[in-house]
């Protein structure tokens, strides 16, 4: 069992989430100023595609410019693992980020959800602020 190998030659610790944007320089304002990722690589619009550095060893984001008449397609949330949601909820909000109210799972996360200005779902997830009474 141990021994098993992957079906295909996988590049360990190489993870890119990709959303598609309609404004290139927006998003990358967002997820490099806002958020503090690191931009990684950056073709500009002409090019329509920059990664940024997420906040887990070889994981990368990318933003690709969809052109007119390009066809979105998929689905995916972008979730993001802080230590203290409370005060990452209060940073982004004075960045003038709209975000949901916290909702607690009892003894198993808490977490608020935002948009990117693009509206592509992010959540923020964190060790559950509420535990049972056990």
């Amino acid at each position: 069992m141990g021994d098993k190998k992957w079906p295909m030659p996988y590049k360990k610790g190489s993870v890119y989430f990709q959303y598609q944007v309609k404004d290139f320089d927006r998003a990358k304002k967002f997820y490099s100023e806002t958020l503090g990722f690191e931009i990684m690589w950056d073709g500009g619009a002409e090019v329509g595609w920059a990664e940024f550095a997420l906040p887990a060893e070889g994981a990368r984001l990318g933003i690709n410019l969809i052109r007119e008449g390009e066809h979105r397609q998929g689905s995916g949330t972008l979730t993001l693992d802080v230590e203290d949601l409370d005060a990452c909820k209060t940073y982004l909000e004075r960045k003038g980020v709209d975000t949901s109210d916290i909702n607690d799972v009892p003894d198993m996360v808490s977490y608020f959800n935002l948009k990117d200005p693009e509206g592509n779902p992010i959540q923020v997830v964190a060790e559950p602020r509420v535990k049972s009474k056990e």
